[in-house]
C-alpha cells in the first residue's frame, strides 16, 4: 500500500529535520573537540529513534569551570535547534555508565547529515 500524501509529507519533514540535527550536532562535536572537550550525542539521535519533535542531547565531559564555555559552543553551533546539555560531572556513576552505553560520536551520526 502506498503512503498517503500526509504520511509522505511527515516522513519528508522528519528526514529534513534529522539531516539538520545531524549536521549541527557534527559541527558542535567538532567545535567541542577543538576546545579540548570530549562529547557525545545521546538520546533519540544516538538510538536511531529521532522524530520530527526530537531535540539533540549532548553528554559533555568537562569540569564545572568549563561548563559555560561548552554550553556557549553548543548554543553557537545548534543555533535555533533545541538541545540538552548534560555535563558528566552532574551524573552519578550508574547514570553515566547507562548514558555512555548509548553515546555515539561524530562517525555514527555522519550518515544522517546528508
Amino acid at each position: 500500500m502506498t503512503a498517503s500524501r500526509i504520511e509522505s509529507l511527515m516522513k519528508e519533514r522528519k528526514d529534513e529535520r534529522l539531516a539538520l540535527a545531524s549536521a549541527r550536532a557534527l559541527a558542535a562535536l567538532a567545535s567541542l573537540e577543538k576546545a579540548g572537550l570530549s562529547a557525545w550525542v545521546v538520546g533519540s539521535l544516538a538510538r536511531g529513534t529521532f522524530s520530527v519533535h526530537s531535540d539533540v542531547d549532548f553528554l559533555v565531559d568537562c569540569s564545572p569551570e568549563a561548563e559555560s564555555d561548552a554550553f556557549r559552543i553548543l548554543e553557537r553551533e545548534m543555533r535555533d535547534f533545541p538541545f540538552h546539555f548534560i555535563p558528566t560531572a552532574d551524573l552519578d556513576e550508574t547514570k553515566k555508565t547507562t548514558m555512555m552505553k548509548e553515546a555515539v560520536g561524530a562517525s555514527s551520526i555522519r550518515a544522517h547529515a546528508h
